[in-house]
């Protein structure tokens, strides 16, 4: 297990390609799982455990990793420069069968204030950081890179027209210097 976890350095991993080994020592490259959320969200949370040395947490009922630590994802930078806001509230803020309703009434009606107050009760408040993941669309053509955000920044940064949203560039702009993980630490 490795310990890269300081806030706001974006920490880099080199991923060539995503293999299952099979009896007889048949090997199935699986690396175009690595660009689907649904296929890849355990996985490199699951990564961001290992680089981080933080526990799994608990799905849904809390944070993703140890010590209040939620992962996000966000589409990277170098591959799709045009998307800058992406979600970060708790899923449950966005669906139909959930909060989105609500929330998005209470935008309609210009209550940021109401809107952010069910954001918060709903994931904010649960969190001590959230760790950003370049893992939304991803490709192995860059490297696997996340960035550790105190919540009190994160809640700074919101989009100031949803609260469920937070700019991309703004987080990465803060970003104090780059380091490369070295594979064999983990």
């Amino acid at each position: 297990m490795g310990n890269y976890r300081t806030p706001l350095v974006l920490y880099e991993l080199q991923i060539g390609t995503l293999e299952l080994l099979l009896p007889g020592n048949v090997r199935l490259n699986m690396s175009t799982t690595l660009s689907n959320g649904r296929a890849n969200y355990i996985l490199f949370q699951n990564l961001a455990s290992r680089c981080t040395g933080l526990a799994a947490g608990s799905e849904g009922g809390a944070s993703d990793l140890a010590e209040g630590h939620e992962v996000k994802a966000y589409s990277d930078a170098t591959l799709y420069p045009n998307k800058d806001l992406f979600q970060t509230s708790a899923s449950s803020t966005f669906g139909a069968n959930n909060n989105g309703p609500l929330i998005k009434r209470l935008l309609e009606a210009g209550d940021y204030a109401g809107a952010l107050r069910v954001c918060k009760e709903t994931g904010y408040d649960k969190n001590r950081a959230y760790i950003y993941t370049n893992t939304r669309d991803f490709r192995p053509s860059v490297p696997f890179r996340y960035v550790i955000v105190p919540k009190e920044l994160v809640l700074r940064l919101l989009s100031p027209q949803d609260p469920r949203n937070i700019s991309r560039n703004a987080i990465l702009s803060r970003v104090q210097r780059v380091e490369r993980i070295n594979p064999k630490s983990l």
